[in-house]
C-alpha cells in the first residue's frame, strides 16, 4: 500500500484546489457528473458547500492530498429529513494517474468509520453500468445491487443505465 497521501476532511480552505481537481477528474473518465472543465462553480460557492459539509451531523467530504495537490476526493450527503436521515448518497473520484494505488478503498473504509460515528445506517450510490472498476471496487466493499436506473446518464450522446447500489452498515 501506497502512504505518501493522507486523507483527511475537506474545509472551506481547500475550495481553490477542490475546482481544478474536479476539473481534471472530469476529463479523465466518462463516469462523472461533468466533464472537463464543466465544473463552473465559483470558488466561494465550493468553499459555502464545505462549510456546510463540515458544520453538518451527517454529511462529510473527505480528500487525499499529497505534494499539496488533491488527488481524490469523496463525499458522504446525509438526508435532513427525520425518517431518512439514517440515509446518505455516496460519490466518490480519484485522479487517473492514481487509480490502482489502494486510494479508493482506503477512501471508502474512511467514509465507512465516518458514517457510524454520524449514525448513517444505510450508503446509497449510482454507479454507471460499463463502469467496470468501479462496480467491482463498490462490490469489493460490501455495496449490494438493489436495481436499475434507466436513462441516469446523458453522455457523449447517449442515455446509459446506472446500477443502484446500497452498503448497510
Amino acid at each position: 500500500m501506497d502512504n505518501t497521501y493522507i486523507i483527511r476532511e475537506a474545509v472551506p480552505d481547500d475550495a481553490e484546489k477542490m475546482i481544478p481537481y474536479l476539473n481534471q477528474v472530469g476529463g479523465e473518465s466518462d463516469y462523472l457528473l461533468h466533464g472537463k472543465n464543466e465544473f463552473t462553480v465559483p470558488v466561494e460557492g465550493v468553499r459555502r458547500k464545505l462549510t456546510m459539509s463540515k458544520d453538518s451531523e451527517n454529511s462529510i467530504i473527505l480528500i487525499a492530498h499529497e505534494n499539496d495537490q488533491i488527488i481524490a476526493r469523496a463525499e458522504l450527503a446525509g438526508y435532513y429529513n427525520p425518517r431518512i436521515r439514517h440515509r446518505a448518497v455516496f460519490s466518490i473520484s480519484v485522479r487517473k494517474d492514481c487509480w490502482n494505488r489502494g486510494i479508493g478503498t482506503e477512501m471508502i473504509k474512511a467514509v465507512f468509520e465516518q458514517a457510524k460515528k454520524m449514525n448513517i445506517r444505510v450508503i446509497e450510490l449510482e454507479v454507471i453500468t460499463d463502469n467496470e472498476r468501479g462496480i467491482h471496487l463498490y462490490h469489493k466493499m460490501g455495496f449490494a445491487d438493489i436495481g436499475i436506473y434507466k436513462d441516469y446518464f446523458y453522455v457523449n450522446g447517449m442515455f446509459k443505465d446506472a446500477v443502484v447500489m446500497q452498503k448497510i452498515l
